[in-house]
């Protein structure tokens, strides 16, 4: 089947999670460049255009697509660049989508542009619920292990396995469902449980050491769901299962995008594994 939705301009995480949204509603996307846009556009249904800082650079070649194709030509904006493109444009701004990008969104300007697609499921993902586990595990480890986190890296999961000691995950079920999860070096995982018992970390047994990293996941989960008590979100978390050994993403996620988000607490790296789905958009 050919792909029914081009992304023009995308940089590549960004790709990767439209690819993976859209792929929820059974949309493949081919990413294409602003070069070979205007030659290709009329084998897609819809042309999706990332929008960059160059603001006069983007009207420029946003007006030209429009003018060389009968392909409708969508704008994409961070939050922050919304207005601008806005502003620039003379467009509604419910006739921009924002990132990240959510199926039913594109669905129904699909509907609208270029015929109808009917998502399977109603699925999003919102940076705005995920934050609140990412701000909860680096505080945490700051608070309770006095260990300063840094983040080294963001990514989606591809079919790999996630090295580790030991992890700790939090199942969530309501209008919002899935898991995060934490994995967390073997030196790192002694020195997290170690803090827990205020033991020296050496002489920590292997219960020890399972019931100190699931007292630091009940304190993320704490810590999360104080922060997202104001939210439209109803849901309910599990006990933390504290498990032995390496994390193999490709029995995870079940269709749900993935999200790998390294980290470095005082150098010690850890690995947080979000795949939440949001049921109720």
């Amino acid at each position: 089947m050919n792909a029914e939705v081009a992304l023009i301009g995308f940089p590549r995480l960004q790709e990767q999670i439209a690819a993976r949204v859209l792929g929820l509603i059974d949309l493949r996307v081919e990413k294409v460049t602003y070069d070979q846009a205007a030659a290709k556009l009329e084998n897609f249904r819809l042309a999706l255009y990332f929008w960059p800082d160059g603001v006069e650079t983007a009207v420029q070649r946003i007006r030209s697509l429009r003018a060389q194709t009968n392909t409708p030509v969508l704008i994409v904006a961070t939050r922050a660049g919304q207005y601008a493109a806005q502003k620039s444009m003379g467009e509604d701004v419910e006739d921009i989508l924002t990132m990240p990008l959510q199926a039913e969104d594109v669905a129904r300007k699909l509907a609208r542009f270029a015929g109808s697609v009917t998502p399977k499921d109603a699925v999003s993902l919102d940076a705005g619920f995920i934050n609140p586990f990412v701000s909860g595990t680096v505080d945490t480890m700051l608070n309770l292990a006095g260990m300063h986190c840094q983040r080294t890296g963001l990514r989606l999961a591809d079919n790999e396995q996630i090295d580790g000691g030991y992890s700790g995950t939090i199942e969530l079920s309501g209008n919002t469902d899935g898991f995060v999860s934490v994995v967390f070096s073997k030196d790192l995982a002694y020195t997290v449980s170690g803090k827990v018992h205020k033991s020296d970390s050496a002489s920590l047994s292997e219960d020890q050491i399972c019931s100190g990293l699931s007292e630091f996941m009940n304190l993320v989960a704490g810590a999360a769901k104080a922060e997202l008590n104001d939210s439209r979100q109803s849901f309910s978390m599990s006990t933390p299962q504290v498990t032995c050994g390496c994390v193999n993403t490709t029995v995870l996620s079940n269709g749900t995008p993935l999200f790998v988000i390294e980290f470095a607490a005082d150098g010690e790296p850890f690995t947080m594994l979000v795949c939440l789905r949001d049921k109720s958009a």
